[in-house]
């Protein structure tokens, strides 16, 4: 009996794809099979593929007339015959005993899907740099290892992005007719299923595993692909035919999926060049959301907006005006972001050693980012909370403040409250440091953490 049928599209991908295959077929879980599906490689993957089919019979090689991520992960789904489904894009890799944790816990507890948190990687001059994420926010950490509806949990949708860190019942997927879009390449076609599975779910789980590796430096990814814009309008429309046909949110819920379509949205825009370089076709897309985004908000009502904080938003507002003003305040937002981002690097590189205070994510996210830029002078962070002194977190040991050395060392403070900032500054202050020493954490996200690079403007 085949437990999990593991999907991987592909198209062009020798530089990764042996790295992927190992991790596969290495798995602990035995009873699995592993679908690649090939949109025509010609860099030599293909070959590499039907090396691996001989060397393991689990190993099936399927072939797409299309070359889009949707339609080649809907072939797989149709061809797949495990009791759970799951995904690997070809760029990453998986820990050995991802599946086998996965489908024990997915099959004991009768889940329709269950997700692990992962690690984001790139690779530098001095190896690789880790940086996991956390699907549960602080707050919502409780939840790990608990059987939930997941429609009770609607803000987990603004961290739950991916699909490939879980499994997913194959007879739940196929009964509800949960499909991807099929548009061209590989481009947020996962959106769709993501939102899918979790508004359909009965029964999901987060467990605290760090089973995937995400690679982040793949220049070849739909993250830096310049037609991204378009691909995030496409995925906004095939989804809201979903909603109307289905009815499958709730309005509260429909304000979290707003949100996170109109942040994919302004992502974008945001990287496009001077209005009068862009291409007549984004200019139509531009267009086209706007359109959708006028018929998506006359679903909501104003305390679903309260609730997602989408009363204040000015982009929100430029959208639904059709502020002629939008793509300057857009550029500007991004010239002011780019900066300060600069000016933090630049004060940080001015020591040679630095701690950084706050071992949350906000405090990884900054130490991802820095080491992303080839500054290794961080020796270590210390944290207020008893409970992690003496753990380590990317390598690094977690101190209590006043063990910390002080001489010549920067601290960077990784809290992005203002009250919480002003109390750890006066707390240093008091145990010797100069306030020269002192300096607030770059704000940036774990997905953005390496993929900027800084000094650049």
């Amino acid at each position: 009996m085949i437990k999990v049928s593991v999907i991987v599209p592909v198209l062009n991908g020798i530089s990764y794809i042996n790295e992927c295959m190992d991790s596969l077929i290495s798995q602990t879980l035995k009873e699995m099979e592993i679908l690649v599906i090939d949109a025509g490689s010609t860099d030599g993957t293909l070959e590499i593929l039907e090396e691996y089919v001989q060397k393991d019979s689990r190993v099936r090689l399927l072939h797409s007339d299309q070359k889009s991520m949707g339609h080649q992960t809907n072939m797989g789904i149709q061809a797949a015959s495990g009791e759970y489904i799951g995904f690997c894009e070809a760029d990453d890799y998986l820990a050995s005993g991802m599946l086998e944790h996965l489908y024990q816990t997915g099959k004991s507890k009768d889940l329709d899907f269950i997700k692990s948190d992962f690690d984001m990687f790139v690779t530098s001059s001095e190896g690789r740099i880790f940086l996991n994420y956390h699907i549960l926010p602080p707050e919502k950490r409780a939840l790990y290892g608990n059987v939930i509806h997941p429609k009770d949990h609607p803000d987990l949708l603004h961290r739950d992005v991916n699909m490939w860190n879980g499994i997913y019942k194959r007879r739940w997927i196929l009964e509800n007719k949960i499909w991807l879009n099929e548009t061209p390449k590989a481009a947020f076609q996962d959106v769709g299923f993501i939102l899918q599975t979790f508004l359909l779910a009965d029964r999901g789980m987060y467990v605290h595993e760090d089973a995937n590796k995400y690679r982040r430096d793949n220049i070849s990814s739909s993250v830096y692909d310049q037609q991204s814009l378009l691909f995030v309008v496409q995925e906004f429309a095939f989804f809201m035919g979903i909603l109307q046909e289905r009815q499958i949110a709730k309005k509260r819920t429909l304000a979290v999926i707003l949100k996170r379509f109109l942040g994919l949205f302004c992502g974008f825009y945001k990287r496009l060049p001077e209005w009068s370089l862009v291409s007549e076709e984004t200019k139509e897309a531009v267009e086209r959301f706007k359109g959708l985004l006028v018929k998506f908000y006359s679903w909501l009502d104003y305390g679903d907006l309260l609730y997602e904080g989408l009363d204040t938003s000015i982009e929100l507002r430029m959208l639904l005006e059709n502020n002629p003003l939008l793509d300057a305040y857009e550029r500007q937002l991004e010239r002011i972001r780019r900066k300060s981002l600069n000016d933090f690097y630049a004060y940080v590189k001015k020591y040679e050693k630095a701690v950084i205070f706050g071992a949350g994510e906000r405090g990884m996210s900054c130490l991802g980012l820095l080491q992303r830029n080839q500054y290794q002078g961080v020796i270590g962070f210390c944290d207020n909370n008893s409970s992690l002194w003496g753990s380590r977190r990317m390598g690094l040991e977690i101190l209590c403040p006043d063990k910390s050395e002080k001489e010549g060392v920067l601290f960077i403070v990784a809290h992005g409250d203002d009250g919480r900032w002003k109390q750890i500054y006066d707390q240093l202050i008091s145990m010797g440091a100069d306030a020269k020493q002192i300096c607030r954490a770059a704000d940036v996200i774990p997905h953005h953490a390496l993929e900027l690079r800084l000094g650049e403007e």
